[in-house]
């Protein structure tokens, strides 16, 4: 990698960072191009040669998300447990981190840029990680017989995402008032046990 490029990567990351900081301390709509471009100390050019807008920082965070899930969570994820058992972690592991570290105000403007008709969307590419790590699970899951045969592995991960997708829309519809964390530890609970197989729980 030439020195050029390395500075061009250097200079993005820095403005992500610094955007996605002020994002959460200032709330998304009163942060200005131009304040991310005077905490960066960096230019409108350099901001405009790597985004279109601030929104366009939010394609890059649902990639960090996702690279967070594979290199942070998915190796917490402990094999000799059932798949339903690591789905649950999985699942409070990934709500905790939007909670905690990505947060409602910044969770509502993701669901707002997503919704813009000007591109597609992110939440429907099928390459995402996230499609991945489930979908590897759910696969699993049939095979050990955990979840129902009637439902495919595809079945089972668009259920899961359409919940997942409920209850963020539903915690910023709130505010960040209720809790996210418990939210979805009563909804995945009904979601998975409606889901399982419970001929193999019984004969354990």
């Amino acid at each position: 990698m030439n020195e050029r490029i390395q500075r061009g990567q250097e200079t993005k990351r820095k403005i992500i960072e610094t955007a996605i900081a002020l994002f959460h301390e200032r709330g998304f709509n009163n942060v200005t191009v131009d304040e991310i471009v005077q905490r960066t100390n960096t230019s409108k050019g350099a901001f405009y040669n790597h985004f279109r807008s601030k929104h366009e920082v939010f394609a890059e965070q649902f990639k960090e998300i996702d690279r967070f899930y594979v290199h942070h969570l998915v190796p917490q994820l402990d094999s000799n447990k059932t798949v339903i058992e690591r789905l649950t972690l999985f699942l409070d592991l990934q709500m905790d981190y939007i909670q905690e570290q990505i947060g409602w105000d910044v969770t509502r403007t993701i669901y707002e840029h997503e919704l813009s008709t000007e591109h597609s969307s992110y939440f429907l590419d099928p390459k995402r990680p996230l499609y991945d790590i489930l979908l590897k699970l759910c696969e699993e899951g049939i095979l050990n017989n955990e979840f129902k045969n009637s439902f495919t592995a595809d079945e089972i991960v668009a259920v899961l995402i359409h919940a997942m997708r409920g209850l963020l829309y539903d915690w910023s519809l709130h505010r960040g008032k209720i809790s996210l964390v418990g939210e979805q530890k009563k909804v995945f609970k009904v979601l998975l046990d409606g889901l399982r197989d419970n001929r193999m729980f019984y004969n354990e």
